[in-house]
């Protein structure tokens, strides 16, 4: 129970990565405030959440939106007591999204669909940082996690929008540190490596149909040959790696920790 009687909220919780990491807040005692865009989603993480023995809630949060954010921070403040951990989890994949066959070439790329994952992405996580400062500032205290991925590490031939946004979490991530570091706030990232989650589901399905080198094979074969090729451990990670991820450097174990990118990834990445 290294998080007891702590509060924390997950942007993106309503699934996949999000909910895997509220799931272990909640083992350690944290109470989870699940955020999503779509609150029905939310709302059934929380419900999980709450059979674990804490609170939880549920609240509908467009991250793009500074006065979403800030709303978010401000009835978590007032419904649950206090805020200590905030995990910005929410993001977007940035394939094309008119067609599941686009080219993912950089001059093909539209520029709406730029847009939306670097708005989600990267100004997203922007958005619940400033929103969390003020507070932390004042208590001084509290833990900031941001979800990159590996894919912020080097970037991905397929995947040039997200990469980008990803790689500016990590370094805007380290800029906050350095910023909240006189009071006392851990701010880090997380880099997942391969996660079958919506998310993934999605990618192994474009690159069947939109990449030569995989020939139309089902999704599921595409994204078991991209584990066996690119992870030496040969295998893929879960939410819950995700997660206790999360939880460590959300605990008092890492309280000399900060400015740092964790990557878990099962060697994908070493640097």
């Amino acid at each position: 129970m290294r998080l007891k009687n702590r509060v924390a909220i997950v942007t993106g919780g309503g699934g996949g990565l999000g909910e895997g990491i509220s799931m272990c807040l909640a083992r350690e005692g944290a109470h989870v405030v699940v955020s999503d865009l779509k609150l029905e989603l939310a709302e059934k993480v929380a419900a999980k959440v709450k059979e674990l023995g804490v609170k939880a809630m549920a609240i509908r949060t467009d991250v793009r939106k500074p006065d979403e954010c800030k709303e978010m921070v401000d009835v978590t403040i007032k419904e649950m007591g206090r805020l200590d951990i905030l995990v910005a989890n929410a993001g977007v994949d940035g394939l094309p999204t008119g067609d599941a066959t686009a080219s993912p070439l950089i001059e093909d790329i539209e520029e709406e669909d730029w847009d939306l994952v670097v708005d989600v992405n990267l100004k997203g996580v922007f958005m619940c940082n400033r929103a969390v400062a003020p507070y932390f500032k004042e208590k001084k205290s509290g833990r900031i996690i941001n979800i990159a991925s590996v894919a912020g590490r080097q970037g991905v031939d397929f995947l040039a929008p997200y990469a980008a946004t990803k790689a500016g979490v990590i370094s805007f991530s380290q800029s906050v540190a350095l910023q909240m570091a006189p009071y006392h706030v851990n701010v880090n990232t997380v880099c997942p490596g391969i996660i079958w989650t919506p998310m993934w589901e999605r990618l192994a399905s474009f690159a069947s149909t939109s990449l030569p080198d995989f020939g139309g094979a089902p999704p599921e074969d595409v994204y078991s040959l991209v584990v066996q090729s690119m992870i030496p451990f040969k295998k893929d990670q879960t939410p819950t790696d995700i997660g206790n991820a999360v939880v460590f450097l959300a605990s008092d174990d890492a309280s000399e920790i900060t400015g740092q990118a964790l990557n878990v990834c099962g060697g994908m990445r070493m640097n």
